[in-house]
């Protein structure tokens, strides 16, 4: 499948207490095939070592911190700071398949009176044996959001 030729997009991740996960999460970023142009992280007052570990990635990442208020108010701060046409954005202890921010780009530039496009969403947990691996969810959530700045 093509990139359209459309403006970039940024990512704005809310992270609490996400040393664990935030790695990850930022691999999945950068694992799309369509790139993205600015990656915003908000730490949101953790008291890990959150920050550590991106600093440790020596990523072209923001890190913005704040006391803890919430993934919403985080959300809300990341957003702020892009000024990229379009926005997504993804949970720290969250990932993206390689191609989810592709599709979403195709959509968009298909349909250019659509402000946002949210994907489905996989649930996966190796650590608790009572939870399907993998369940598929119909509806939406911020971590698969895509919107445009406008």
């Amino acid at each position: 499948m093509a990139v359209p030729l459309m403006a970039g997009y940024g990512v704005v991740i809310p992270a609490f207490n996400a040393a664990a996960t935030i790695g990850a999460a930022l691999n999945s970023v950068l694992a799309q095939t369509a790139k993205a142009e600015a990656i915003v992280v908000v730490d949101d007052g953790s008291t890990d070592d959150t920050a550590a570990v991106i600093e440790a990635m020596n990523l072209p990442v923001t890190v913005l911190r704040q006391d803890n208020a919430g993934p919403g108010s985080a959300t809300t701060r990341g957003i702020a700071a892009l000024s990229t046409p379009l926005i997504a954005t993804l949970d720290a202890d969250d990932l993206w398949l390689p191609d989810k921010i592709e599709k979403q780009l195709v959509h968009l530039d298909r349909h250019p009176g659509t402000t946002g496009v949210f994907t489905h969403w996989r649930t996966f947990r190796g650590d608790s044996p009572d939870l399907p691996d993998a369940t598929s969810g119909a509806g939406w959530s911020r971590t698969t959001m895509m919107i445009r700045q406008e």
